[in-house]
């Protein structure tokens, strides 16, 4: 049995966020085995570290917190992270946290100890200096050469997202652009040493070589099972200007053999929410 979680939420305060274990052989879901603490609007970015689940909890008005899931005896603990707004996604790398504040444009860093962030925020890069989301920055990766990148929606002529075109992936190491021209990128990972994203505007996973697949709905989410197989998400479509409202009610996980372009399977999830924003292997 190969086990993956899911993080699903709505952009609304009736949807409940939800962390959903999935069975990637039978296909079946199930809300996860541990317990979540209340009064949060959305579960974001996640991340395996040892025993320790890492997950980015975010309140109604951006406000973050990490939720640290011991897997080996249940216990969770809860860590604010003050200064980091709507929080999108988080890495432990030795004995620090990077978390994405989407809402301040900036990658920031915290001291990790016992899986608990410590006081004392740190910027370790930021998009601009505008205290607040001009470029989207979404998704990092550490490299298997220990740089460090990150994906993000570049700046737009209006200021609305939905406008926003000219996507990046950026290595924030060496200060330098890696992939332009996106849009909408999220979910950077490597494998083999290629560099794979979601270019969630247009529907497309893809590797740094060019596209691999289309599939239907807002692609992001994405989790390896083997160098062969990756399981991506796709999440309902947002209805321009009706917060809370989506074009489609689908939601669901593929599985992809990216050698050949094809699906392998296709698990629905849209009873659990209408949007996926990350995948990993439990």
């Amino acid at each position: 049995m190969t086990q993956i979680l899911v993080s699903v939420h709505g952009n609304s305060l009736d949807v409940v966020p939800r962390l959903v274990a999935i069975d990637t052989v039978t296909g079946t879901a199930r809300d996860a085995p541990f317990w979540l603490p209340p009064g949060f609007q959305r579960y974001m970015g996640l991340r395996i570290s040892g025993r320790r689940i890492h997950i980015l909890a975010v309140t109604f008005d951006d406000r973050t917190s990490l939720v640290t899931v011991d897997r080996a005896t249940d216990e969770v603990d809860l860590s604010p992270l003050p200064g980091v707004l709507d929080g999108h996604s988080v890495i432990a790398v030795d004995s620090e946290l990077y978390a994405v504040s989407s809402g301040t444009d900036e990658l920031v860093r915290f001291s990790l100890s016992d899986g608990r962030a410590q006081p004392g925020r740190q910027t370790a890069w930021r998009a601009s200096d505008a205290g607040r989301d001009t470029h989207h920055i979404n998704s990092v990766l550490r490299q298997s050469n220990g740089n460090m990148l990150v994906s993000a929606f570049g700046e737009t002529p209006t200021r609305s997202k939905a406008d926003a075109r000219d996507g990046y992936i950026f290595d924030v190491t060496d200060n330098r652009p890696v992939v332009t021209g996106i849009h909408h990128p999220h979910s950077v990972t490597e494998r083999r040493g290629l560099l794979y994203y979601c270019e969630s505007g247009r529907g497309r996973f893809c590797s740094e070589k060019g596209s691999i697949i289309n599939l239907d709905g807002y692609v992001r989410g994405v989790c390896w099972l083997s160098d062969d197989l990756v399981c991506i998400g796709t999440s309902a479509g947002r209805a321009a200007d009706r917060k809370g409202h989506y074009e489609a009610d689908d939601c669901a996980v593929w599985i992809v053999d990216v050698n050949t372009g094809a699906v392998v399977t296709r698990i629905p999830v849209k009873e659990f929410g209408p949007e996926i924003y990350d995948i990993v292997l439990l």
